[in-house]
């Protein structure tokens, strides 16, 4: 008999023989951008740099002691070796999914709770058509008993947000964080940044470097039409940032993907605030970037900060 792993829901498979079959799938899974996005909380690296042990988190916040408990520290290796070790462990279903059995003679196999379960008779004389229109019919009469909510009829101890998401979007998103974070949040954290005007620039210029918005790039030699472009771009760009910033909040809450602010939490105490001070000048010189994203993060930023791309802004 063939051993089946623990059920993983997000991953594109529920049952795998083996961690390397089931490796296979979640590497571009939506379980791999929990990880990549969880990487993007400074206050998680924080954590990791300065706790001994799963045991004692440095952190005042119960719920991220707690995330850092489950996951650990995500920035000593890469994401195969966390996997296996840890977050096979924290994503599967803690009990097997509930099946539909056939009720033998003697009613021997009958479970001793009816909760959430329905027993139906099937006359087997009748056309399997009849059979599944009797049926559903028969559920929509008990659909108020059925969860309403997906989240609901998952037993991880971390849940897929049952929203509507596709991988290739968070994979955008999660690039366009990356290269707003070399290009305008790291020299403005380092007090390097350029004058005041530049904001608007380096977002029109990171749309363009990632190709967001073909129709947007380039002059005009209308001035309107020019300045429309300017401004599509740089908020198609805002907008994706705004999003990738509420994904980051609601990953620190053990929460993904989820599209929802989030308000501040107090993390640290001021003691532990202080002693962060050095330590966070060395979160600039970390490369968040994904794997899944090959080199488009680093070629986007070489061609934003060669100036390559130029912005102009008329009077």
């Amino acid at each position: 008999m063939r051993h089946i792993r623990g059920i993983q829901k997000g991953i594109g498979r529920l049952h795998s023989r083996t961690i390397e079959e089931e490796l296979s799938y979640a590497r571009t899974s939506v379980r791999r951008w929990w990880w990549e996005y969880l990487r993007l909380s400074k206050d998680y690296w924080l954590i990791c740099q300065t706790s001994s042990s799963a045991n004692n988190p440095r952190t005042i916040d119960d719920g991220m002691r707690w995330l850092y408990r489950k996951f650990g520290d995500i920035y000593k290796s890469d994401f195969d070796t966390w996997y296996e070790r840890t977050g096979t462990y924290i994503f599967r279903e803690q009990l097997e999914l509930p099946k539909v059995i056939e009720i033998v003679d003697d009613l021997s196999n009958l479970t001793e709770t009816r909760d959430d379960k329905l027993l139906v008779e099937i006359p087997l004389d009748l056309s399997q058509a009849t059979i599944s229109r009797q049926i559903n019919r028969i559920l929509k009469q008990h659909i108020t008993m059925r969860p309403a909510n997906k989240l609901q009829m998952s037993q991880s101890q971390f849940p897929i947000n049952p929203v509507l998401y596709r991988l290739p979007t968070l994979q955008r998103m999660h690039e366009i964080w990356c290269v707003h974070r070399e290009v305008m949040a790291k020299p403005v954290a380092l007090e390097q940044a350029k004058d005041k005007y530049s904001t608007k620039g380096d977002l029109y210029r990171i749309g363009v470097a990632l190709r967001l918005s073909p129709g947007n790039e380039g002059m005009a030699e209308d001035v309107e039409l020019h300045h429309q472009r300017l401004n599509r771009m740089r908020a198609t760009v805002s907008r994706y940032i705004g999003k990738a910033k509420m994904l980051i909040g609601n990953v620190e809450l053990g929460k993904y993907p989820v599209f929802k602010k989030t308000l501040p939490v107090d993390r640290f105490s001021k003691k532990q605030r202080e002693s962060h001070a050095e330590l966070e000048k060395l979160w600039w010189d970390l490369d968040l970037t994904s794997q899944l994203s090959g080199t488009k993060v680093l070629d986007a930023v070489n061609k934003i900060n060669s100036n390559e791309i130029r912005y102009t802004w008329y009077n």
